[in-house]
């Protein structure tokens, strides 16, 4: 177990109780409609967790816990990216860096140009399906040297750096064979996790794989939003596919709220908690920035025109996620976050934020997966609520 937090009261923490009142409001709404089933979070102000709450079911008649272990879906990727910014930051691999030069075998069918930042805005034209690419199924996931493989003898999409379009499984898992394909120690990925991460800053309940039968571990479960049968038996699939020797660099991290926010805060911080530089600052400045300019994200093209949504830029950052930007636009950080607040998602289920003006950080886990963008809604509504609560 992880060490306790530094925490206070709402108002020691500059936050306003009632609002945060109305954030817990909101999502013990939606629980109780049926959007989804639980969700546990946290907001905290100054690195000082000032509210947290833990509403509804994560399965039946297992109430959410603030110990609780989530599959963090996408979220995963911001570890991933960060062990990638600590590796340039020792100048064992740049940003300019041809995956050609990492990954023997990928440099071929149009592939040969793509960057390590191309893969980390997920610009580089590699495959942007969610289940595994072809030929494998969703029984390899958590294979990374059959996933890269994979990924590897397939086309070129587009050219690299001229359009954006999120990889939920590619790109990363790309990011996370170069780190093992340099590493002098001859280290598996999730080794390289552990030692350069997880472990350093205190996040004794997270790693990349968990134990099917880890008594905390939270199910994967779909709400039924959409009837997508197919989808729900994908989804919940993960429930056995990501067991304790899977290497799913792109979304196969398990952690509790309360290492999210570790990891968060030593962003905050500018890339050092717990007594561990995770990168340097210099390198978490220029990380933390949107690196996609007004580029749209094309993989919600489908789910913007079926949800009369309008198209919005990517805003991508290299730390795996997302930074809000200027504009009123769809974007999962709240319409009032302010224009440097960056963070990451995990698809249908979790997010990471900070605004660094209010020097606020919101960590939000659910259960019950919500499909495409009304995730991104729904994250929008919570992130705005607990923004709401500041104080100066």
């Amino acid at each position: 177990m992880s060490s306790e937090l530094r925490g206070a009261d709402p108002d020691a923490a500059g936050l306003d109780e009632q609002a945060l009142g109305r954030l817990s409001g909101k999502v013990s709404e939606d629980v109780k409609s049926g959007r989804y089933r639980a969700a546990s979070f946290l907001v905290a102000r100054g690195g000082m967790v000032g509210y947290r709450d833990h509403i509804g079911e994560v399965s039946p008649g297992r109430p959410a816990r603030q110990d609780d272990i989530y599959l963090l879906m996408s979220l995963s990727k911001a570890f991933t990216a960060a062990l990638v910014l600590r590796a340039v930051d020792e100048g064992r691999l740049g940003l300019d860096t041809r995956v050609a030069d990492l990954v023997p075998g990928f440099g071929v069918r149009g592939k040969e140009r793509v960057t390590v930042r191309h893969l980390l805005t997920h610009s580089g034209g590699t495959y942007s399906g969610f289940p595994p690419p072809p030929p494998l199924s969703m029984a390899d996931a958590g294979d990374l040297g059959k996933n890269v493989q994979a990924v590897s003898g397939l086309p070129l999409a587009f050219t690299p750096g001229t359009q954006v379009v999120y990889n939920p499984w590619a790109s990363y898992a790309l990011l996370g064979q170069s780190l093992v394909n340099i590493d002098p120690r001859h280290r598996g990925f999730r080794q390289i996790a552990q030692d350069e991460l997880f472990g350093p800053l205190g996040m004794d309940d997270t790693a990349f794989g968990l134990a099917v039968d880890e008594p905390r571990r939270v199910p994967v479960s779909v709400a039924d939003t959409d009837g997508a049968v197919v989808q729900r038996a994908v989804f919940e699939s993960l429930n056995t596919v990501m067991d304790d020797k899977a290497e799913h660099p792109a979304g196969g991290a398990f952690s509790t709220v309360d290492d999210v926010f570790r990891f968060a805060e030593a962003l905050r911080r500018r890339g050092a908690g717990a007594g561990h530089r995770v990168m340097s600052q210099a390198m978490f400045d220029y990380a933390a920035r949107n690196h996609t300019g007004d580029l749209r994200n094309g993989f919600w093209d489908f789910d913007c025109e079926a949800r009369g949504i309008e198209p919005f830029p990517a805003k991508f950052t290299l730390l795996g996620g997302y930074v809000r930007g200027s504009g009123h636009h769809l974007t999962p950080f709240g319409h009032t976050a302010s224009p440097r607040t960056f963070g990451a998602v995990g698809g249908g289920s979790t997010m990471w934020l900070v605004d660094p003006e209010r020097d606020l950080t919101f960590v939000y886990c659910s259960a019950g997966f919500l499909e495409g963008l009304d995730h991104f809604v729904r994250l929008r509504e919570v992130a705005d609520l607990a923004l709401a609560a500041c104080v100066d």
